[in-house]
């Protein structure tokens, strides 16, 4: 069934279109989904799904009401949306559930051989599998990026074949995370000999697929972790709270260079959300991807990129790794927001 945060952003999502099956967005709905987001229950999913709703062609909007979204998104969205502390089971799974498709196609869960690490933590060692939280490998590959030693503390390997993951769980009301320890076995969901889920760039690397079972194993399942916002998943790596920031090319393309050079730096963990409408040919739709960095050449800007698949982007550098450089101009029509932890 998915995820909280997934079931919340659907619904939202198909809110939002809703207001298009007229054909245009009136000023009468402006109204309404500005109330809504001013009610006190307004969250951060709901934010990228607003963000990406306003960088729509502007054809489909009352002028004043594409004018009024835009103001809000521009100024006051961040005030208003909460980032929600990330939770989990108050006692995780020992051994989490399969999904519902994993069943079906006689996944089993079994040892692999490898070592927690090789060469260390980098940010290009997490890859994605069959199962919908691009949002944890980007965060993950982005928290490497920048401070590895972060991970490396949190993941122990125990004398009988266990590990242990200390994850930080902000509940509501509570002002900052606290650690919880997450143990895990040793086995590994595969369909035959390959991984089901979650793997390493290096087929003797074991690190990002522990993280990921006991991402799983805390919240229960890992049907529970299909769909979510990397922005709380960055709390609960690191314990720091995390914010965000909307991006469109109507924002004004100096406008989204500041804030991207706000947070680009030696000590700030970034992932950027791609458009849940129609992003740019080569992106993939509402999908997560770490900033690597940002630089200016000849006058032009540029931001650096991963994919957490590992492959799959747009343009042509001769290494189909999932990582990729594209102009600022073509990230501004990519990408709905940019979430953050300053570690």
């Amino acid at each position: 069934m998915g995820s909280k945060i997934l079931r919340q952003g659907d619904r939202y999502k198909a809110k939002l279109e809703k207001t298009l099956a007229d054909g245009k967005v009136t000023k009468q709905e402006a109204t309404a989904i500005l109330r809504d987001a001013k009610d006190g229950t307004f969250r951060q999913v709901e934010a990228h799904y607003l963000s990406g709703f306003v960088g729509l062609d502007t054809r489909k909007f009352d002028p004043e009401a594409h004018a009024r979204l835009l103001a809000f998104v521009k100024t006051e969205m961040v005030a208003f949306a909460e980032i929600a502390g990330d939770t989990g089971l108050p006692i995780p799974r020992a051994k989490p559930k399969l999904t519902e498709d994993s069943e079906k196609k006689g996944v089993t869960f079994k040892p692999k051989e490898g070592a927690l690490t090789v060469d260390g933590i980098g940010a290009d060692d997490a890859l994605q599998g069959n199962v919908g939280n691009c949002y944890l490998i980007a965060g993950l590959a982005s928290v490497a990026k920048v401070k590895p030693e972060v991970l490396a503390k949190n993941l122990v390997a125990n004398r009988d074949g266990s590990y242990t993951v200390t994850f930080y769980e902000r509940k509501e009301g509570q002002p900052r995370a606290t650690p919880v320890k997450v143990t895990v076995d040793g086995t590994f969901a595969h369909r035959g000999s390959m991984l089901e889920y979650g793997s390493a760039r290096s087929t003797k690397e074991l690190w990002p697929l522990i993280y990921e079972k006991a991402y799983a194993a805390w919240k229960g399942s890992f049907t529970a972790i299909e769909g979510g916002m990397s922005a709380t998943t960055l709390e609960a790596l690191t314990g720091k709270k995390p914010g965000f920031f909307p991006v469109d090319d109507a924002l004004g393309a100096d406008h989204v260079w500041k804030q991207l050079e706000r947070v680009s730096n030696a000590s700030t963990a970034v992932v950027a959300l791609s458009k849940p409408w129609n992003p740019r040919q080569g992106m993939v739709e509402d999908h997560a991807y770490s900033v690597l960095g940002i630089s200016e050449k000849n006058g032009e800007r540029f931001v650096t990129l991963r994919n957490p698949w590992g492959e799959t982007e747009p343009g042509r550098d001769g290494r189909n790794d999932g990582i990729f450089t594209m102009k600022l101009a073509d990230f501004l029509e990519a990408f709905a927001t940019v979430e953050f932890a300053k570690l």
